[in-house]
């Protein structure tokens, strides 16, 4: 991705440049088929998806060219030095991105993300807690080609890693663990590879329920079918876990400690109230049966979103397509900007879509604790 100045329009865009080799020319014409499906149903700009300006060919290489947004939400927690951002600015995000869910889930669209993570989700304006998601690359629509390799694996879902037909849902549960990352500074599943990734889901949520595990083409990869007809995991050389749901996301959030670490002890609007609304709101978006996982719709009615509505925040609270809110108020207004980039690419990466450590990368300085505490 590179940043340029388009002379016809008078502002500054973003072009993501594709690889001049059929896979990725496929896939990005299905990126850019969605994303202009995705735009003319967003017609107010409202839906918290990233706009596609337009499309070009260039020495064979397709270019699409979207509004210039600015940094990502992982860039955002390395410059909290993974301490994690308040629970009104978790708060806000978790508006914004379950009311771009309940858009992908209109019957028109029926898109799933397919790779939700901090990486992909970026705010407009440096100074505000606007977002939008980026990077539809890996997307597809219900009832067209799934693929079988999907979703970076921090944020995977279970029906993915046991290898069962996986629907919208899966977005949902990617959601629950950057939520609980944005406000703790960690990855609540930081799995190494596929086995550590479940093992470490079971540590905290205890073993998925027995119709799931038997739905499974992959099962038996991460559990052992016992006589008795019960299900455990299996024993790994290389480490030992936790037992079964031991590990409580009641603790790692420090529902009545203060928040994670005790850090937010005696903060305004970090109380055991609040921390259980939150803790409650995740475990339904954490629920192993996706049949059972919370919808956007019923996610955005939650108690944790019942407090007094901040209107400097640009979100939404309605259904988006009833939206008169323009997220895109000063999005190219970037002087006196919060923290300095010398690239606007993406992330490094490795094969598993993991962040990898970028020597090269100058270090961001954010200064503005009112953001960071959620009241912009």
């Amino acid at each position: 991705v590179v940043k340029a100045f388009d002379h016809i329009d008078g502002e500054y865009v973003a072009i993501k440049i594709i690889k001049n080799k059929r896979p990725f020319l496929s896939q990005a014409q299905i990126e850019v088929r969605l994303l202009e499906l995705m735009n003319q149903q967003d017609n107010d700009n409202s839906g918290y998806i990233v706009r596609l300006k337009r499309n070009f060919t260039f020495r064979n290489h397709l270019c699409l060219v979207f509004e210039l947004l600015s940094y990502n939400l992982y860039d955002l927690l390395r410059n909290t030095n993974f301490r994690g951002v308040s629970l009104n600015l978790t708060r806000k995000f978790a508006l914004q991105l379950l009311s771009a869910l309940l858009f992908l889930s209109q019957p028109e669209l029926s898109i799933l993300h397919c790779d939700l993570k901090p990486e992909n989700i970026l705010l407009v304006n440096p100074k505000r807690s606007a977002i939008k998601i980026v990077d539809f690359g890996s997307s597809c629509q219900i009832g067209q080609r799934l693929y079988q390799y999907i979703q970076s694996r921090f944020y995977r879902s279970p029906e993915v890693l046991l290898g069962i037909p996986y629907d919208m849902a899966i977005d949902m549960w990617s959601l629950g663990c950057i939520l609980v990352e944005m406000h703790t500074g960690e990855p609540l599943f930081s799995g190494t590879n596929e086995f550590d990734q479940m093992m470490k889901i079971v540590e905290v949520l205890g073993m998925p329920p027995t119709n799931i595990l038997e739905q499974g083409t992959k099962t038996k990869r991460f559990f052992e079918h016992l006589p008795d007809n019960t299900w455990v995991p299996r024993k790994n050389k290389e480490r030992r876990y936790r037992s079964p749901g031991t590990r409580k996301l009641h603790d790692i959030l420090g529902v009545d400690a203060g928040g994670p670490g005790g850090r937010r002890t005696g903060e305004a609007n970090h109380s055991v109230s609040d921390y259980i609304k939150f803790k409650e709101l995740v475990q339904q978006m954490l629920e192993y049966d996706p049949k059972r996982r919370i919808l956007p719709f019923n996610a955005l009615q939650s108690p944790f979103f019942k407090r007094t509505y901040d209107d400097t925040s640009n979100v939404n609270h309605t259904m988006p397509s009833n939206s008169n809110n323009n997220n895109n108020n000063n999005n190219n207004n970037n002087n006196n900007t919060l923290l300095n980039l010398n690239s606007t690419s993406s992330p490094n990466l490795d094969a598993n879509h993991q962040q990898v450590k970028n020597p090269g990368r100058k270090s961001m300085n954010i200064t503005n604790h009112a953001f960071l505490n959620g009241h912009k």
